[in-house]
């Protein structure tokens, strides 16, 4: 006799949590392109930023955001956010958003969720000193989600594993 193996519960949304979107993650990187539906990362998930002097400047900051979109959520339209705040919780004067939509692809069974995948990349961020600053992710006015970065200011001297050598000119 053959023992059945219950099939594992599906994680369905909890009740009320029909239509909330939920963050599955979100994160910085050094770039982040979605293509095809698929995050491609370069430089992810690190959370300190170094620099010798202040104001920095990041060249580039890569932003992440994988969505899961409950079916009650589906054929609306949705707003997304990504701000920053300092180490005060102070709201800087940085913001990335957009709109996304999603309709159930054919394969899905009914009530199956979707992943939605959102990538950016912003150019010349000015970091103005060393602290603790937090990139927040709202949805539909929500806060989902947070991502510290910490700033820090490298130590002068000669170069070390903890601080390597800046770039000459």
């Amino acid at each position: 006799m053959s023992k059945q193996t219950p099939e594992p519960k599906r994680d369905r949304e909890r009740e009320g949590d029909l239509r909330h979107i939920r963050a599955l993650a979100f994160f910085a990187a050094d770039h982040v392109v979605n293509e095809s539906g698929k995050l491609y990362v370069n430089g992810g998930f690190f959370n300190m930023l170094r620099y010798p002097v202040f104001p920095a400047v990041v060249p580039t900051l890569g932003l992440g955001a994988s969505l899961l979109v409950p079916w009650h959520a589906y054929q609306q339209d949705h707003r997304f956010e990504i701000t920053m705040l300092d180490e005060d919780r102070r709201e800087l004067p940085f913001r990335v958003e957009g709109m996304l939509r999603v309709g159930a692809d054919i394969l899905l069974r009914h009530g199956d969720p979707s992943v939605i995948n959102i990538a950016g990349n912003v150019t010349n961020l000015v970091v103005e000193q060393p602290g603790h600053y937090t990139l927040v992710l709202w949805v539909n006015g929500e806060r989902l989600s947070d991502w510290t970065l910490l700033a820090v200011r490298l130590p002068s001297g000669p170069p070390t594993a903890a601080a390597p050598p800046t770039p000459q000119e």
